[in-house]
């Protein structure tokens, strides 16, 4: 550890630039997580996020995977963050995103989602409404609803032009350019290769991007299963870019009920 400390200059681990390195004792408790950026291992380098819908985020008991999750949040351009249902991918999102919000970092936010049925599960049939009705009674609903407090909150934001909820199936053809947006790529895991593909294509070079979905155990649909999943394939093509970061959340923090519920 003292050799490593002293020549922090030193790729060691062959690490790609954003590549975290966490450093745990022998007994596997982590003491300390640094990030690679091309020239030397740097510390991590991050504020917690206030906003007045969920008040101050920041990483949950010391979470360290939470930890990198909010370094690269704060200083990429599009972040990448996987891990199991409760692990916080959603919550640490939704508040960066409230908190460029409401400083003015960025003027929207636009959720991009596949409103696919859960797996195994029995399919209730056609919604009535306008598309933003479909939607909110729909799985993007019920999460933004669940997060912001009721539906009537993210109706408000509706209606004031501060949050766009845009289905994959309409995608094609829009541009975020000029928007200075935030744009959120929901249950990511139902996306296979070419509609991740073309959702980042719609992002323009003012907005931002977080990715956020499960792929490992929430994949929802055959089609976007194994090597077609677009989750799998934004690692492998973005990895290394100095725009691009990506973390794996290891901890659920939901309830014991959702901790024990994850070995099922």
């Amino acid at each position: 550890m003292s050799y490593f400390y002293e020549n922090l200059s030193y790729n060691h681990y062959d690490l790609y630039i954003n590549e975290y390195l966490i450093i745990h004792e022998k007994d596997g408790k982590p003491v300390d997580a640094l990030k690679w950026n091309g020239e030397t291992h740097e510390t991590l380098k991050y504020s917690p996020f206030p906003s007045a819908h969920f008040g101050v985020i920041k990483p949950y008991k010391d979470d360290i995977y939470q930890t990198l999750a909010a370094d690269s949040l704060c200083h990429n351009k599009i972040t990448m963050l996987k891990g199991p249902a409760g692990s916080g991918k959603t919550i640490l999102s939704l508040g960066y995103l409230m908190n460029r919000l409401e400083t003015g970092k960025i003027d929207k936010i636009i959720i991009f989602c596949n409103t696919v049925a859960t797996a195994n599960s029995a399919h209730l049939g056609f919604y009535p409404g306008s598309r933003d009705e479909k939607l909110l009674d729909s799985q993007i609903g019920n999460l933004l609803a669940s997060k912001f407090g009721g539906r009537i909150e993210v109706e408000r934001m509706i209606d004031e032009e501060k949050l766009v909820l845009l289905p994959l199936s309409d995608i094609r053809g829009y541009d975020s350019s000029g928007m200075k947006a935030g744009v959120y790529i929901s249950e990511a895991q139902n996306l296979d290769i070419t509609l991740m593909k073309l959702a980042l294509q719609r992002i323009g070079e003012d907005s931002i991007c977080i990715i956020d979905g499960d792929a490992a155990t929430q994949v929802d649909h055959q089609a976007y299963a194994g090597q077609r999943n677009g989750m799998r394939r934004v690692s492998q093509v973005f990895r290394g870019a100095d725009i691009y970061g990506e973390v794996e959340l290891q901890y659920i923090h939901r309830s014991k009920i959702a901790e024990l519920a994850e070995q099922l």
